[in-house]
């Protein structure tokens, strides 16, 4: 029988309550990712360490991959655990995958009580599959093996693989909380967001719409990278909440200090999603920031943005650099979308500020009636749905 053993990490590190409650909850997203994906009538089973899903081709494991929450996928072939239904199939899959010529290695592990243990499963599998296949030139090399044949022996099963897919790992998504992500298009933006997505926190992607100081292909570009993102969620699909920033941004750009704009729209840009997560019962905002890449995100100017709202800041790029976050992006998907040139913002000084003094930015918001403005902006957000494409 197909069945993709799927594999966790530090879910099982936790207490016993809150393990029985993250393996439900990954459960729960693996089956959603499954039916978005139109693999009908599959199956996702919990048994001790692993969970199994039986019912859905081996070309599901990818999917599954991308489960927020998964280690590894493994795509198995399932017997029963005495020792000859091992062998049996063990001989059919070195058959079909160990090509002539080419060495192979055996990597069996049991978990509970058999009547053979891991080094005892080893040599019998390797003897039979050298045995069978001996007309075929093939040979053992346990440290740089063409093939290698894995065994999971569990309770009254046995699996056997020849592959391993990495999972994007983590913990599942929702399971941390809520969290409001001021979202750009940009290539950090999207990298900040799946950080937190991965740690397990439901992020609400916030987007200002500060149009007509930025064009339209910014926005396309949001809406593009937010797409790839929702890749890694179970739902079908998914919602980008965008803020009217437009008049905003007009009223920065009287500034008497041409030089602080940047600061000041981020610091609106905060006061905007810190409304919005009031109303959302978010505990934070994310944001792409990292330490000294722009004008704005030197440290003097990030302590004076954190002033502007009460709720934690969370920058998951912090401590990277550009070539960094960069690898991010292509990692997860994101990078040829967010690289490509879009028509930027226009309020940008020739000049911007690296080190605003608070008493200058609190004078200049005073002046302009920024708070007023942000706080209309918060009351016009609306929401686009953006439903997912199956097997995109």
């Amino acid at each position: 029988m197909e069945t993709i053993l799927v594999a966790y990490g530090e879910i099982a590190l936790k207490s016993p309550k809150v393990r029985s409650r993250l393996e439900a909850l990954l459960a729960k997203q693996i089956r959603e990712t499954l039916i978005r994906e139109e693999f009908q009538g599959s199956r996702v089973l919990r048994r001790f360490g692993r969970l199994y899903i039986e019912g859905a081709t081996h070309e599901a494991a990818t999917y599954v991959a991308q489960v927020f929450g998964v280690v590894s996928v493994m795509p198995s072939l399932r017997t029963q655990s005495d020792i000859d239904s091992v062998l049996k199939l063990v001989v059919e899959v070195a058959s079909e995958r160990i090509g002539d010529g080419q060495s192979f290695a055996v990597r069996p592990r049991v978990v509970g009580e058999h009547p053979y243990s891991s080094h005892d499963l080893a040599v019998k599998v390797g003897s039979a599959v050298l045995e069978i296949l001996s007309t075929r030139g093939i040979h053992v090399n346990l440290s740089k093996p063409d093939v290698t044949l894995y065994i999971e022996a569990r309770d009254k099963d046995a699996f056997v693989y020849t592959k391993i897919i990495k999972g994007v790992g983590g913990l599942p998504y929702g399971s941390q909380g809520r969290l409001i992500s001021l979202f750009s298009g940009g290539i950090d933006s999207p990298v900040a967001t799946w950080l937190m997505m991965k740690r397990g926190a439901e992020v609400l992607p916030l987007l200002m719409d500060q149009r007509p100081h930025v064009g339209n292909s910014y926005i396309e570009r949001a809406e593009r990278a937010f797409r790839a993102l929702m890749e890694y969620i179970p739902q079908h699909g998914f919602e980008l909440y965008v803020s009217p920033m437009g008049e905003v941004m007009s009223r920065i750009m009287e500034a008497s200090l041409p030089s602080h704009r940047c600061v000041l729209c981020k610091r609106s840009m905060y006061r905007i999603a810190a409304a919005f997560a009031v109303e959302q019962n978010a505990r934070g905002i994310v944001t792409g920031e990292s330490l000294g890449q722009v004008a704005s995100q030197t440290l003097d100017n990030l302590y004076v943005l954190d002033e502007a709202v009460d709720l934690p800041i969370l920058r998951p790029l912090i401590g990277l650099d550009k070539v960094e976050i960069e690898g991010f992006a292509r990692n997860i998907g994101t990078y040829n979308i967010t690289a490509k040139k879009v028509d930027g913002c226009t309020v940008v000084p020739n000049k911007p500020t690296t080190r605003a003094r608070m008493e200058h930015v609190h004078e200049l918001e005073e002046e302009l009636e920024l708070v007023a403005l942000c706080i209309e902006a918060a009351e016009k957000i609306i929401k686009i749905d953006i439903e997912h494409d199956p097997k995109s």
